[in-house]
This record gives C-alpha cells, structure tokens and sequence, in this order.
C-alpha cells in the first residue's frame, strides 16, 4: 500500500457565531509538563485525536525544547497524526497564539484548509508557509529538521487579518517585528477562537515525529500603570508605583512566564527600586509567572514633570506604560493615594497620608481636612467630592470612600482645616462615564442627515457635564437581525463634539429596517448607552425605461425591453437591503406583477424583462404599501412595424430585392440602423434552382431598408418571405425570374402559383 506524507499545519478552527463578551477572557497555557511520561493526549483537558491513532499523539520527555519536562510528540505514522483542543478561547482583539514547534518533514504539499481563521504550513521545501485566505503565502522563513522554532499569531478579529513572527527559539530575534502583516481569515465570518489544532507527517526517507511545546493563548495588549501618578518631594520615594498586564477591554492578564520589563525616566536624575526604605536602583522588575502585575519605587532629585514607562523585554508587541510624575521642592504635608480611572459617580477608595517637614509619616497628626477637587481637564467644573472633609487619622493615615458625579481628569485635594498650607495632592484621576443616553427621533430616511444626541452619564443616570469624549456610535439591529454593510457615519464624536458632557451631532445610516443606536467611549468600550428603536425607511421609488437602440426613440411591438424599479435612499441610490413589498401598474396593460416582495438578493433594484403586443404610449408606477412613496416612469412609445418585400421582374440570374421596414402609415422608419432579418425562399419549381445567402446570414437595414440578392437559374416565380425577431406584420413580395428569347428581344416567362397559402406556411 502506498504511504502518503504530509507536512505539518497549524490549524485555528472557530464557531461561525459571535461570542459575546461578558466574562473577563485571560490567559490559557499548555506545556504538557504535568502530563503522565508517554501516555495519549486524547481525551485530556478537550484534546482529542482526530485523525490516527491514540498512540500517535503522546506527552514525553525525550525531545524538548529546555531539555526537560515534557512536550507533545506527534509520531510519524499513517494515517498521520492530528490532534485538537475546542474550548471557549475568546473573542477579544488583539488575540495572541504562540507555541514552539519541532517539526518533521513531510514529501507533499497540501491545500489551505477551510473553515477556519489561519494555517502555518512547514512545508516539505524547508519554507514556512502561512495562509491568507485561501492560500498560501510564503513567510520568507526556512526550517530544519530537529531545530525549534517560535511562531506567533496575532489576530484581529475585528479586521478579520493577522500578522505571524517567526524565529528559531535558540536565537531569539532582537525586535518585535511580524514576519508578514494583515493575512487574511481563511474564513471572514469567524469572529472568536474556539478550536486549535496540530497536524502531523510521515516521510519514509527521513526523521519525520514531529514536537509542539509551550502552547499559549493569550489576550494582553498593552501594560498599564494603575496607581495614580503621584506628587513627589525632590529625592523622596513614591509610594508603590503598579503596573498590570491588560487586554484591551483594560481587565488584567495572567503571565504564563516571568515576563521582564524595562523601566525608563525620561529625568537623568530618575531611580527605580524593589523596596522603598532599602533603596537599590533597578531598570528592571518582573511581573512572576501566574500574577498579573509587578510593582516598584521611583524617585528623583531634579524638579520636575518626569515621563516614567515600562515596557516587556524582550519586545513582545504591546503597548508600553507610561506615567507622569511631579517633583517639588516644598514638603508635601498629605500623600493622596488613588488609583485611576474611577467610574463617575462610584464610590471610590482614597488614602491620606500624614507628612512631616522630613517627608517622613506625622503619625501623631490627628487633625480634620477638608477634601477639594482640583479639575486638569477640563480646566473648571461644577461638582464636588463628597464628603467634603474628613477626620479619625489612625497613626498619621485615614482612608476614606470618596464619591466624584463628574467625568474628566482632577486631583483630589486634602489641606488641613486650620492651616490650609498644609496640602497634598493625588495624581491626575480619570473618571470615566458609567453609560450614556443615546436619542433621536423613531423615523429617518436612509443616508438622510438626522440629529443624535448622546450624553455620558454618571452612576446615577444623571449628565456629567464634564465629559467629553471621544465616543463611537454603531447600529446593533433589531429588524432584520443581520445587515451587511450597515454603517453609521460618521462613527465617532471628537472630544470637541460635547458641550456640558452632550453631543448633537448630525448623522446618517445606510440601510433599511430597524435598529438601535449604541454609543460607547472609545477607550472604554464597555461603557455603552442604546437609544430607542429608529426605523429607517426609503426615499423615494424610481421606475426606469431602458432606452431605446441608438437613432430609435421607442420599441417594435414584440421587442424586449427593461423596467426597473428601485428603492433609493437620500442620495437616490439602491438601497442594498430592502426587503418591503411594491404596488406595480401600467398603462395599456403591460405584462408585470401586479405586487412585488424585494429579497436581499435584489440588493433594492429589481429588473423586469417585458414586451408590448399593441402600439401606443407606455408607462409604469410604482409605490409602498402605505402608499407613502411613489414613482413613475417616463412614457415610452411602442410602434407597430411592418416588414415589406418589394416585388419586382428580372431575367433567370442574380437580382436585387429591396425590403422595407415600414410604420402603421407605410412611412420607412428611416431611424433603424441595426435591425436584422433573414428570409425564406418559395419557387414555383420546388427545384432548389432559387437561393439567397439571406437565408443563411442575416441582413441589416440602413436607414429602414435592407438589400439582398436573389439567384435562380430558370423561369418562374419564386416567392420571398421576411423573419424577424419582433412582432412585425411581414408583407412578403416576388421576384418573377424570365428568360431571353432565341430572337434577341427579352420576354418575361412566369407561372402563377398555385398554392400560395401553403408557401407562407412554409416560410414562416
């Protein structure tokens, strides 16, 4: 039996259905180190064998990439070997899949899988493949037998593309840098991971078990500095700065390794380090395996606004974390502590910290403070912190449970009642809104302006007159439930769009049906408000006349014309998804339904193919059910022609016939130009003498008349019947064929025919 090799592929197979986001999606790891020595993968933890035997796919430690623990071994074998896990992965972009891979070598290519979002190929040529649709895309990388390699996908579930990096895992690369960009979905219609899968090979010539270890699924996208940044006296250390790993709905990420990160202070006279009170300068701190956040100190000597950042090393392609400090040279007398962003009108959680003229904890103060807020942006505001004032230091510290009902960046303030010199201010806080009112008016025309107003709001449900954006507006439908295509333009309202935290911005929708507006801020989309269902309805019906051949204006009785009926929108375009029915009449009774039902498929124009049997003017109408819209054709003029022969003598030879094109007055419609016909032959002497290469090809009138030859070769009378395509009368006509006497003088011989009925059923 013949065996067949196959190369490895890395398979991402997913649900065709959206998951909704409502659980906070982290990290998944697999390393196979806890698994038993040689034992199956199938049936552990959702891994199954699809294809060959259970033995084929086995956790060991003979072949890793550290040298110890353990990894997965496909072994080489027929049916090859191919293994899969399914489970609820995540939906949220960016999404990352990275694993390191020992491959084998097949000695077959193979197609671009289906059904799924992406596939790394390592061919049988030593290139890496990846696919980009439905097909392959050469990475510009090479593979070898028995080495391991890193590969890393990030998807983009919105965009429906992906970037893939490459590199040998002994040698790491310096930068982060994909290898291609912006691949696309081998399926466009998959929007979440569900399913990855590992494809084995055979190869009868050469080593072909191949290895997967380190299999991770993770969702960070950047890094995230979440205390508060904080006022700092000149050479005094912060209290503890925290930085979190985070996806893009900003909810923390769990590491899978220590991750490392490199700590910069764009002031010369910055430090970092691990502990406040031992203070040993650092430029770097680890966020450990399993945590989700690292913290650390910093202080400076230089007075200033120094920009502090941390970002992963190696470069790992997230976003980097970055705060502004503030170093003074007076003694703070109170540390703030908060964290930010707080949510407008939540209840929040605040530290004051007691300082003497050292900078050291006044653990004897006691005293009752009054609590401001200190607006940044923007600059001026209404509302207040509550409560107002505080007391019940313990130890030279209080903390309190603050409430802000407004949106934008303040600082919280905290000076002593008696002596309002003594001050201390928090870092800048961000509140952000809780949800928002979205209205408009319940009916609109599609792509016609209309007014939306949208407000951010606070805990309360109430305006927080400080927001001011950016947000982003998008239809969720209603009816139908689905639209392709459906778009709100534009789609987002600039910071400078809100006035006392509103927006009344003019907007418009480019589908039919019904939906509700959602509104959302675009650095935290998970705060959202929807609108009151708005339906969207048609602006007009035009009903459109095909135009008649060049040189015409109207159609022959029997000609095939179109009639089109669209529903547009504003801008007097079809509308793509209309789906409601039409009222159709015409004058003089032309042959279309009487109703219409529009179907996705007709993308709002329908064509009607039709043809008048009687002459006369001709119009079509068209409206809704409600009889709201309307629309009317121009008229069209319909003729009633008829084809004429005219009869004429010749001698037995070649002759030519002229045939006319003629109206209901016997006037030659000099207009047509491109008409054609052929004709029929009857001769008196059913003797084949006669012919006619009109009765092959077809002749075209010029100017309503058309010239054809006749051939005979004998006397007598041979009978000339015009075909159309049309519905035209036919006025057939003779040429009466004679022959030249011995005597020189010429004398017409000709014969009538007996059974003329019969000749034009022939030739018709």
């Amino acid at each position: 039996m013949r065996r067949i090799s196959w190369i490895l592929v890395l398979i991402l197979a997913v649900f065709s259905v959206n998951i909704a986001h409502a659980a906070i999606i982290d990290t998944y790891e697999e390393n196979f180190d806890t698994r038993q020595d040689d034992a199956t993968i199938n049936g552990v933890d959702s891994w199954i064998v699809d294809q060959g035997e259970g033995t084929s796919a086995i956790a060991q430690d003979s072949t890793t990439y550290t040298g110890s623990g353990k990894a997965l071994e496909l072994v080489g074998a027929t049916p090859a070997a191919n293994v899969s896990r399914s489970a609820a992965y995540g939906d949220l972009s960016p999404c990352w899949l990275e694993f390191i891979v020992n491959p084998g070598i097949g000695a077959k290519a193979r197609s671009v899988p289906s059904g799924k979002i992406a596939a790394v190929n390592f061919d049988y040529t030593g290139k890496i493949y990846a696919s980009t649709g439905s097909s392959w895309r050469d990475t510009g990388e090479t593979f070898t037998a028995g080495e391991w390699y890193r590969i890393i996908l990030k998807l983009n579930f919105a965009a429906h593309l992906y970037n893939i990096y490459i590199e040998n895992a002994a040698v790491p690369e310096v930068g982060f840098i994909p290898d291609k960009e912006n691949l696309n979905f081998i399926d466009s219609n998959i929007n979440s991971l569900s399913q990855i899968g590992f494809e084995g090979v055979y190869n009868i010539t050469r080593t072909d078990d191949s290895y997967i270890d380190d299999l991770v699924v993770h969702f960070i996208d950047r890094l995230e500095m979440i205390t508060a940044s904080q006022a700092l006296m000149q050479d005094q250390p912060s209290n503890p700065v925290t930085v979190q790993l985070q996806n893009s709905y900003s909810e923390p990420q769990t590491a899978w390794r220590d991750v490392t990160l490199e700590l910069r202070s764009s002031s010369d006279k910055g430090e970092f380090s691990l502990q406040r009170d031992e203070w040993k300068p650092i430029n770097q701190v680890i966020i450990p395996e399993n945590a989700q956040q690292a913290s650390f100190y910093y202080k400076d000597s230089k007075i200033g606004t120094p920009i502090i950042t941390a970002n992963e090393y190696p470069d790992s392609g997230w976003e980097e974390a970055f705060q502004q400090a503030k170093i003074i040279s007076m003694p703070a007398y109170f540390d703030v502590v908060v964290i930010t962003p707080q949510v407008a009108g939540e209840y929040f959680n605040v530290e004051i910290i007691a300082k003497d003229d050292d900078g050291e904890v006044n653990e004897l103060y006691n005293g009752e403070i009054e609590i401001l807020a200190n607006y940044i942006s923007p600059y001026s505001g209404a509302m207040q912190i509550t409560p107002d004032n505080a007391f019940g230091f313990n130890k030279g510290r209080i903390e309190l449970e603050l409430l802000y009902p407004d949106c934008g960046i303040i600082e919280v303030i905290a000076q002593d009642k008696e002596e309002p010199s003594k001050t201390g201010y928090s870092g800048e806080v961000l509140f952000i809104p809780a949800g928002f009112s979205v209205s408009a008016d319940g009916l609109q025309v599609v792509n016609r302006a209309f007014q939306v107003g949208v407000s951010g709001l606070n805990a309360q449900g109430r305006i927080a007159p400080n927001y001011q954006g950016p947000s982003a507006l998008s239809p969720v439908y209603i009816s139908p439930d689905t639209v392709s295509g459906g778009a709100i333009t534009p789609q987002a309202i600039s910071a400078g769009g809100f006035q006392d935290g509103l927006a009344e911005v003019n907007v418009k929708y480019n589908r039919w049906g019904a939906i509700k507006i959602k509104a959302h801020d675009e650095a935290y989309p998970a705060k959202t408000g929807l609108s009151e269902v708005v339906s969207f309805v048609p602006g007009g019906l035009l009903v459109e006349l095909e135009s008649p051949p060049s040189e015409r204006d109207f159609f022959y009785t029997g000609e095939t014309f179109e009639i089109s009926i669209s529903v547009i929108d504003e801008e007097k375009n079809p509308i793509p998804n209309y789906q409601g029915k039409i009222n159709i009449s015409s004058t003089l009774g032309l042959d279309l339904p009487g109703e219409y039902q529009f179907m996705e498929v007709d993308q709002g124009r329908k064509t009607f193919l039709i043809s008048a049997d009687s002459p006369g003017f001709y119009a079509v109408a068209a409206e809704d059910e409600g009889g709201e819209l309307k629309g009317e054709s121009p008229k069209i003029e319909v003729r009633q022609a008829t084809i004429q022969v005219v009869s004429t003598f010749a001698p037995v030879g070649t002759t030519e016939v002229l045939i006319q094109l003629v109206d209901e007055e016997g006037n030659i419609i000099t207009s047509e130009n491109e008409l054609t016909m052929q004709v029929g032959l009857q001769e008196e002497y059913d003797n084949s003498s006669s012919s006619s290469s009109a009765t092959q090809n077809p002749v075209t009138f010029n100017k309503g008349v058309a010239r054809i030859l006749v051939s005979n070769t004998q006397a007598e009378m041979v009978a000339i019947a015009p075909k159309s395509l049309y519905d035209f009368k036919i006025k057939k006509g003779t040429v009466t064929f004679g022959r030249i006497a011995k005597t020189g003088i010429g004398s017409l011989m000709w014969r009538e025919i007996k059974d003329y009925k019969n000749i034009e059923a022939d030739l018709r």
